[in-house]
């Protein structure tokens, strides 16, 4: 096992030194994996839709919305298969995001490995002829910003990685591997789609009968950037009911923490999975906005029932 984690970490570490703007982030990461890292494909071992909307910052025009349709399909032998629908919008600026996803799955002696691909195209587009845009100068008086729509589309791919047992996971993940351009011809600048970098992991510990404590983190780097860390720590209850804290660093230079986030979900039935977080925002961002809402719904279809008494269960 140590073998393989060195051959994959000596990738990415070979890929860039990570330091742009951060991609769109998610509260429950952990439910969400498939949208971080495509090495998670087929690791549900069923069919499973997963949606996610978020509104961040609310009450602050032009913030930050995405909208998320995941599908992982159960796996195929050691093939595993999967594919995300995205759309982010931020101001006048939106971003549709289709992606593919292949991975490969290694069973190993304390748990799996499973390295991932995915293939992605986007279609970036600004809208200066949205009404809500406000401008200091009519558009007359600026001959550098013409009232109208630009689109671009561009390709990428991403690499990934994903090892979990019963009671740990440990993954990394770089979604865009190419610095694909995205200027959309109108100036001399260049603007290119910069590579991030996600690190999670996690466990599951028995605390009494039916009471599981979850700590988990999620890292995030971006070229140009500095890292963000979200620390979670969570409890489930009788196997059906989750509750969470998270401290996210990040905000302003100077701030230790951007957010304290918290996070409530049911498994209605062994099929349906509901969960929401609300992000209160600590730094001083928080004069100008009411903080952020994330609630995610999975379905999975033909997942097995689990018994009354169950040995070892399989968290990850």
């Amino acid at each position: 096992m140590i073998k393989y984690f060195k051959t994959v970490l000596f990738i990415f570490i070979g890929i860039f030194a990570m330091q742009a703007q951060q991609d769109i982030l998610y509260t429950q990461f952990m439910y969400n994996k498939l949208s971080l890292n495509p090495g998670y494909a087929g690791n549900d071992d069923a069919l499973c839709f997963l949606g996610v909307v978020r509104d961040q910052w609310t009450g602050f025009e032009g913030a930050p919305q995405a909208q998320a349709l995941s599908v992982n399909f159960p796996r195929l032998g050691k093939v595993g298969l999967g594919m995300n629908l995205t759309r982010n919008t931020i101001g006048v600026s939106e971003k549709m995001t289709f992606e593919g996803i292949y991975a490969y799955r290694l069973p190993l002696k304390t748990g799996e490995l499973s390295m991932g691909m995915s293939f992605s195209g986007r279609l970036y587009k600004e809208d200066f002829a949205d009404p809500t845009l406000r401008i200091i100068n009519p558009f007359i008086e600026d001959d550098a910003i013409d009232q109208g729509i630009y689109k671009t589309q561009v390709f990428n791919v991403g690499f990934g990685f994903y090892y979990s047992n019963n009671r740990f996971y440990l993954g990394a993940s770089v979604p865009r591997l190419m610095r694909s351009d995205i200027d959309f011809k109108v100036g001399l600048k260049k603007s290119f789609e910069v590579r991030h970098l996600y690190i999670m992991t996690g466990g599951a510990m028995d605390i009494r009968r039916n009471l599981v404590l979850m700590p988990q983190m999620l890292i995030r780097w971006a070229e140009n950037s500095p890292y963000d860390v979200d620390l979670n720590l969570g409890l489930l209850f009788y196997d059906r009911f989750y509750t969470a804290i998270t401290a996210r660093t990040g905000g302003a230079s100077d701030d230790w923490f951007e957010s304290v986030d918290f996070i409530m979900g049911f498994h209605l039935s062994n099929n349906l999975f509901l969960a929401a977080a609300y992000d209160v925002t600590v730094s001083p961002l928080r004069k100008y906005e009411n903080g952020s809402l994330e609630v995610l719904l999975q379905y999975c279809f033909g997942k097995k029932q689990k018994a009354i008494d169950i040995i070892n269960p399989r968290f990850f």
